[in-house]
């Protein structure tokens, strides 16, 4: 690429422009676990990319700055086919974005990179990743005689790939929850119910082509992982128990990324005394049974806290 006033973008910019494209936000850790470029040097290259332009920078209070994509990187990745054209006129508004949100998506960034990096180093793949409001959907159920709607919005939809089973047995659909503390046991609760009622009425694939998916929460601490899961097996009907899996963020960490495909994950099938990884032996993966939709009891105000 030409040089323009003394500066000249680089393959390995681009690398980050398509990183950012595809994790929305990141640190400066994630850029580095992902282009595995020494610290000091990628942090000069994107202060000078920050002042063209190419990146925005996101300042929050004693937090490491959130980097995502500037308005000057749009027009490249749409030329490499990377970002479609529509972006181009895609009103930026990361500014805008309040701390809490930007939280969340953070611990959302995490999970991602953490199951792209693994993919290098395990037989087992991150082969699909989707965010946004393309997931939204909404079921029916019925409770105490009337009908009602109950959304379905994961945070994301990501597909793992086990190189080593056959191909057509060998993937495995997640939902993923991202839960910082801030809802109630009886919201959580109700979107656990929502994810049954889903299953149960063939929604996921009818949206997804899928036959299955499983619902993996993570959490920022280990009493909450405990906690929502217990909360779960009061709702969840045993056969369903092991496709609800529930971790912290403390069990996986950028600097060991295949953390994220060990045993760290609890269920309520047998009220967390055992730990499991997103994929388990292939006898362990049959869908659930479908049984006649009945009415899961609702969950009570004893319940609805925050842990």
């Amino acid at each position: 690429m030409p040089a323009v006033n003394g500066f000249q973008l680089t393959e390995g910019d681009v690398k980050i422009f398509m990183s950012l494209f595809e994790h929305r936000f990141a640190t400066i850790n994630h850029l580095g676990a992902i282009t595995n470029r020494p610290h000091k040097r990628l942090h000069r290259r994107i202060l000078k990319l920050v002042k063209r332009k190419y990146l925005s920078r996101i300042v929050l209070p004693t937090q490491k700055h959130i980097y995502t994509l500037g308005r000057a990187a749009i027009p490249l990745l749409v030329e490499r086919g990377t970002a479609p054209k529509d972006f181009i006129g895609a009103r930026l508004r990361h500014q805008e974005l309040k701390e809490l949100f930007l939280n969340h998506a953070m611990m959302i960034v995490d999970v991602h990179t953490a199951l792209t990096l693994a993919s290098r180093k395990s037989h087992i793949k991150l082969v699909a990743w989707k965010e946004g409001q393309e997931l939204f959907d909404r079921v029916k159920i019925r409770e105490q005689g009337r009908g009602f709607l109950l959304p379905v919005r994961p945070d994301a939809f990501f597909t793992l790939e086990d190189a080593s089973r056959p191909p057509g047995k060998n993937r495995v659909h997640f939902m993923l929850e991202a839960d910082r503390s801030t809802t109630t046991h009886e919201r959580f609760l109700k979107k656990i119910q929502a994810y049954w009622h889903y299953f149960q009425q063939g929604l996921h694939t009818k949206k997804y082509g899928i036959a299955t998916f499983r619902v993996a929460t993570v959490t920022i601490t280990d009493a909450r992982a405990a906690n929502l899961c217990a909360a779960a097996e009061t709702i969840l009907l045993t056969q369903a128990r092991k496709f609800y899996l529930f971790t912290s963020h403390t069990q996986f960490s950028l600097s060991n990324p295949l953390s994220i495909l060990e045993k760290i994950f609890i269920t309520p099938r047998d009220r967390g005394t055992a730990r499991y990884p997103l994929i388990e032996q292939a006898q362990s993966l049959q869908p659930p049974r479908k049984v006649a939709l009945t009415e899961i009891p609702v969950p009570t105000t004893s319940t609805a806290k925050t842990q």
